[in-house]
């Protein structure tokens, strides 16, 4: 069974869909190439929306696409939460965990270097039983992992990004390394899923290690 726990499908909830017509086209196209489950994750950022806000939007969207979604993909709630200094200390930032679980996907911010004080928030967070995954940590240094894998985190790479030669060069060492726990699409468009066709097929880019991240995935949801 494969998971998606990364994704931007709700219509208009982000900037990953205008309208529930190409939030359809997503989820037709993860069932094409065998998704099964796939947790919405918009961006929550929290210097630009409070948490009160971005789940009224987040939930209505759910509801207008799960009404008209046909293709038998279970899709959970969740989000891609943005880590910023005081993140931790936001009223009801636990309901921003994926649904009916603990796990809160983070979002590092795009500077090289991450002070003390913003990392400390990984730690609190961790204090008010979040299990946090960090996404796509192909866009982050090695430096920058390693001090990451001190906090004890869970970490998630971008399917198509082992087509990109830089990244897919940094992937395959944190695959080595094995710090790498989630595969998932971190579809904005349907062709994101198009990775999922190869990964499945070939055991020249990751091999085995794709199933156990699935499996991983079916994990953390309980299936």
């Amino acid at each position: 069974m494969m998971i998606d726990i990364h994704s931007h499908i709700l219509p208009k909830a982000d900037h990953g869909s205008h309208n529930l017509e190409e939030s359809l086209k997503q989820l037709m196209t993860a069932s094409k190439y065998g998704v099964k489950g796939i947790v919405a994750t918009p961006h929550f950022y929290p210097f630009n929306d409070s948490i009160e806000k971005f789940l009224k939007r987040r939930d209505k969207a759910f509801d207008e696409l799960s009404a008209a979604n046909s293709t038998g993909i279970k899709i959970y709630k969740g989000a891609e939460v943005r880590l910023t200094t005081g993140l931790s200390s936001l009223k009801h930032i636990k309901k921003l965990a994926f649904e009916n679980t603990n796990y809160l996907l983070l979002e590092m911010p795009s500077s090289t270097t991450w002070n003390n004080i913003l990392l400390n928030e990984i730690i609190k967070l961790q204090s008010l039983g979040l299990t946090i995954i960090i996404a796509h940590i192909e866009r982050y240094s090695s430096n920058q992992i390693n001090k990451l894998m001190e906090f004890d985190v869970l970490t998630q790479i971008n399917a198509y990004s082992l087509f990109s030669p830089i990244k897919w060069f940094r992937i395959r060492k944190y695959i080595k390394s094995n710090v790498v726990t989630f595969i998932a699409s971190d579809s904005h468009i349907y062709n994101y899923f198009f990775a999922y066709k190869y990964l499945k097929k070939s055991h020249n880019m990751i091999g085995s290690k794709f199933n156990t991240y699935m499996n991983n995935a079916k994990n953390i949801l309980s299936l």
